[in-house]
């Protein structure tokens, strides 16, 4: 299985500490340098998974690129389409974590002086891949790479917030996560069809909310479902949302229903959620397999054909159930 992915890989500098006023300090009980970054991070978790990766990117030929990259080759995630610019200064983001609830908030700084246009990517991998992950934050490449596996009919499964600026990128994806702030940023008011169905009207087929604490919700051909979040010891919520794209690409590429998807990647997420860093506690298959299976007395992930969890699940007419 080959899953590539078209975005950003930056470097992360987290920090975990208690919130402060504006003007004040805190003290810091714990630090850590990782690489991060949409895509990036979403193609680590494939690799941990036991897919084959590759990665389109854009770094500068500085100390956090070297960084990035290392991390990546350690990772055993396909570096031959990432490209390196001298002159060029990589992205990074700061990481507060807050030391009582586990939530993060980041400051950013995109890649600096990149040539634009940039030499086009080779579209050899994105075009045999089995499924394609994109976000919007370098638009012309994402829009290479998606637009080489819809193509051939391979799954495109993006992150972003639908906006004017992704609406042609938004045509070629099959798959929408979006977090559940987008809830209120279409005015949804809590309501689920209006959310999900302001999903589908820009193109894709498979729209998935992911709500934290309460789970998730997904409309889908198959019809519409709802899953509960599964409970861990959070540490760190970094890099769960990054991490479950990943997850949901590397399910949806080895043919699985999309409830099946959301369940595998919510479980992938949430044991990333139990250690320090968006990519500590990425698990692999037989790790993710192991809690399922503990979650689901001994079950693990559901067959298709399992019907007893039909509370769960409507048809396509009420997402609010």
């Amino acid at each position: 299985m080959l899953i590539s992915g078209a975005g950003i890989a930056c470097q992360d500098y987290l920090f975990t500490a208690p919130e402060t006023p504006r003007g004040g300090s805190a003290p810091v009980s714990d630090f850590l340098i990782q690489g991060g970054g949409l895509v990036g991070t979403a193609l680590v978790a494939c690799a941990r998974l036991g897919a084959q990766t590759s990665l389109y990117t854009r770094l500068g030929m500085d100390e956090a690129g070297e960084s990035i990259l290392r991390e990546f080759r350690e990772e055993g995630v396909g570096v031959k389409n990432l490209q390196l610019f001298s002159n060029a200064s990589s992205p990074f983001s700061f990481i507060h974590v807050d030391e009582i609830t586990k939530e993060r908030t980041i400051f950013f700084r995109s890649a600096r002086n990149i040539p634009q246009p940039a030499p086009p990517p080779d579209l050899g991998d994105a075009q045999c891949s089995d499924a394609v992950l994109v976000d919007d934050t370098m638009p012309d490449l994402s829009m290479a790479v998606a637009s080489a596996a819809h193509e051939r009919g391979k799954p495109v499964v993006a992150d972003m917030i639908p906006s004017p600026r992704n609406v042609s990128l938004l045509k070629l994806v099959d798959a929408l996560i979006v977090p559940r702030f987008y809830m209120e940023k279409v005015g949804s008011k809590g309501d689920f069809r209006y959310a999900l169905e302001a999903i589908h009207a820009y193109g894709p087929s498979i729209a998935v909310i992911t709500l934290g604490e309460k789970g998730w919700i997904y409309s889908a051909p198959e019809g519409v479902g709802k899953g509960e979040a599964f409970s861990v010891k959070e540490a760190d919520t970094t890099g769960a949302g990054d991490v479950f794209h990943g997850a949901f690409a590397f399910a949806l590429a080895n043919g699985w229903g999309i409830e099946m998807c959301c369940r595998f990647s919510a479980a992938v997420a949430a044991l990333k959620c139990t250690q320090m860093g968006g990519r500590t506690g990425i698990p692999n298959y037989a790790q993710t397999m192991a809690f399922l299976a503990s979650q689901f007395g001994g079950g693990g992930l559901p067959d298709q054909s399992d019907q007893s969890d039909q509370s769960d699940r409507t048809d396509r007419t009420d997402p609010q159930n």
